[in-house]
């Protein structure tokens, strides 16, 4: 019976002693990563995807403010998925570099129209590709990972710019 007695009394130390140790540590970084990878993840694939409607834009349209355009969103988004790419590599994100098949049907959809009718949907795809990465990067901007961060606000003067752009150009078109 004492011996039963001392198990149950050294369980109930043991049992302490981990709860105690539990609440030492900080477990919301698991919690910042998750944020982190969902904001990785989405900027990578939406900059894919606006770097594809681009390329397409440089083939398609004659348009020289599209074409201008199209250029410093391919450089700009190009240059910010580098430093996602490393970032991720660092935290063990993987990345997909196949677009997902919304974004496919955007390209799909550009793809087959010429003229004004391509140069008025290529404008406003990238209007609400831009209005969508300008919410994200402001949310990424205000989190507490200092990488993040960081690229939020390199990369959101950017977006805007490509939003204003785009945004005076589909006003011109009409």
């Amino acid at each position: 019976m004492r011996r039963l007695g001392a198990v149950l009394v050294l369980v109930t130390i043991i049992q302490i002693l981990a709860c105690n140790e539990r609440k030492g540590k900080n477990y919301n970084k698991e919690a910042i990563n998750d944020n982190e990878r969902v904001f990785m993840q989405t900027a990578h694939e939406d900059g894919l995807a606006e770097i594809a409607i681009s390329q397409l834009a440089l083939k398609k349209t004659k348009d020289t403010s599209l074409v201008s355009l199209a250029k410093h969103i391919i450089a700009d988004h190009t240059d910010a998925d580098a430093q996602l790419k490393k970032m991720a590599k660092a935290d063990k994100i993987t990345l997909s570099d196949t677009l997902s098949s919304i974004h496919n049907d955007a390209v799909k959809s550009l793809s087959a129209k010429k003229g004004k009718a391509f140069d008025k949907a290529y404008a406003q795809v990238i209007v609400n590709y831009n209005e969508k990465a300008i919410k994200l990067f402001k949310a990424a901007a205000e989190t507490t990972d200092g990488d993040v961060q960081d690229l939020a606000k390199q990369t959101l003067p950017k977006l805007q710019s490509h939003f204003q752009k785009a945004e005076n150009i589909c006003t011109d078109l009409k």
